[in-house]
């Protein structure tokens, strides 16, 4: 695979997240992330539309080396709902200690994925274009 537009996207999104994480170690007086619960709250946020909402594992479900994404599907997995876990107990305990963990959970998702979109092949052969099968590409227009 090659890096895209969504990958760009979601390192402008990842640069985000770390300027809210470095702006509440700062002490900012900005009102939404100047307490480890809005943070936290923002940070979910920038994580679902910049990771969940440009991603997609289509390709996956269907790779001829369903062992190696089946590996890859169970980390990106855990590494989620362990995210997922840092922010609700960061909004709802205001904990420093789970923001901190959200950040490095979600950076951590982050650049697993980029490294698996600059370094695989796709998964469907040489077409670019994903989504279906090539024994399928042609049956779409009958």
């Amino acid at each position: 695979m090659m890096l895209t537009w969504r990958d760009a996207v979601s390192t402008l999104v990842m640069g985000a997240v770390i300027a809210v994480y470095l702006a509440f170690l700062g002490g900012t007086h900005l009102w939404l992330i100047s307490s480890a619960r809005g943070a936290a709250a923002v940070m979910l946020i920038l994580g679902v539309a910049g990771g969940c909402a440009l991603s997609t594992a289509v390709g996956l479900a269907t790779a001829s080396d369903s062992a190696v994404a089946g590996v890859y599907l169970a980390l990106v997995g855990l590494l989620g709902a362990a995210a997922l876990a840092a922010a609700v107990m960061g909004m709802v305990t205001g904990s420093p200690a789970a923001l901190a963990a959200l950040v490095v959970l979600t950076v951590t998702l982050w650049l697993v994925a980029t490294v698996r979109h600059a370094f695989t092949l796709p998964a469907f052969g040489a077409g670019g274009r994903g989504g279906r099968p090539a024994r399928h590409r042609g049956l779409a227009h009958r």
